[in-house]
């Protein structure tokens, strides 16, 4: 069914996500599913979302297997509006980690007594922003769970984890889906996509690539790739540009640095691969110009250029108060002069 404009992405049928879930509720019916959950994937997989489906499922009291919550009991009616007293999310600020204090209040809780039901459910969001202290403290409740508390931690790998929380947790790995299935769900949805490249872009994670197409769709943004090679010709021809280009790219460092380094890697690549690119390139539709481009400049230049890109990035993420514009406008000029 196509997508409307004011259709939630939450109510979207995630069909990758299902054999995930149901796998779960198995573990829970069978007696094997643990106390502390870690669900990891790519941004925008829907590790969320099965973390919520499961937390209303766990609370449920009318639990449908393998369908999974009732939807109708009052449990399931209360988590709808996000007003149940033993669901908790804990997550961490833009920027901040997760403290101890933080999970030192969450252990208070969860040693209270079940407001409704049985079951109490905590989801944590970006489990890898635990500080030290925090994710010591949440070692010893997953050694000594309180009653029926169940622990779902989300986090892109399991790598960002401290290795002793992470043998305490039944781990679950998201995969997102192939090209076939992906594009098929987007057509379901009325998205023809031909631009193997997008899919790329947003690793094939569904839920990611649906919101920015659903974002030009209600031209509230628009394909930022386009930005980055208008943004690098500008810079290339026409000096006086440096400025425009770093004042875009400063508006989304993260994301928008590395649409800047996918266009570098595309350059590298076709450098390597004597003018070929393969259709599922990040920047494949801008080909013609990248293969002007790849001929101006030497590979030790891109592999340089990538180096300090990456670190540039790394510097904005990690440290929001450094200035971004003296950085980003810096590293535009190193990359200028890298070109003939």
């Amino acid at each position: 069914m196509p997508l409307d404009e004011n259709t939630p992405l939450t109510e979207v049928s995630t069909p990758w996500l299902k054999p995930v879930f149901e796998q779960l509720q198995e573990h829970y019916q069978s007696g094997r599913f643990a106390h502390g959950i870690l669900l990891t994937g790519n941004a925008g997989v829907g590790k969320f979302k099965v973390a919520q489906d499961m937390a209303q499922y766990l609370l449920c009291s009318n639990k449908q297997t393998p369908q999974g919550p009732c939807n109708q009991c009052h449990s399931c009616k209360l988590f709808t509006v996000s007003n149940h007293l033993d669901f908790h999310l804990l997550q961490n600020e833009a920027n901040k980690s997760i403290g101890i204090e933080q999970v030192r209040s969450l252990i208070d809780t969860l040693n209270e007594r079940p407001h409704l039901g049985d079951n109490k459910v905590v989801i944590i969001k970006n489990a890898n922003t635990l500080t030290v202290p925090a994710a010591n403290a949440l070692l010893k409740t997953l050694e000594e769970p309180q009653g029926n508390s169940y622990l779902i931690l989300l986090t892109r790998t399991h790598h960002q984890l401290m290795p002793t929380l992470l043998s305490r947790l039944q781990h679950t790995h998201l995969h997102t889906p192939g090209d076939a299935d992906l594009l098929a769900w987007l057509s379901d949805l009325g998205f023809n996509i031909q631009d193997i490249g997008l899919l790329r872009l947003f690793q094939n994670s569904p839920l990611s690539l649906l919101n920015h197409l659903h974002s030009v769709q209600v031209s509230t943004s628009e394909d930022e790739r386009r930005n980055c090679v208008e943004g690098l010709f500008s810079l290339l021809n026409q000096p006086e540009s440096l400025f425009t280009f770093s004042q875009f790219l400063a508006e989304s460092v993260e994301q928008r640095l590395q649409l800047l380094f996918h266009l570098l890697h595309d350059l590298h690549k076709l450098k390597l691969s004597e003018s070929v690119m393969n259709r599922d390139a990040v920047y494949s539709f801008a080909l013609p110009q990248l293969q002007i481009w790849q001929a101006q400049i030497t590979l030790k230049s891109l592999r340089y250029l990538s180096s300090e890109l990456l670190q540039t990035r790394k510097l904005l993420v990690d440290h929001s108060g450094l200035k971004k514009e003296l950085l980003i406008n810096a590293l535009l000029i190193k990359i200028k002069n890298e070109f003939k």
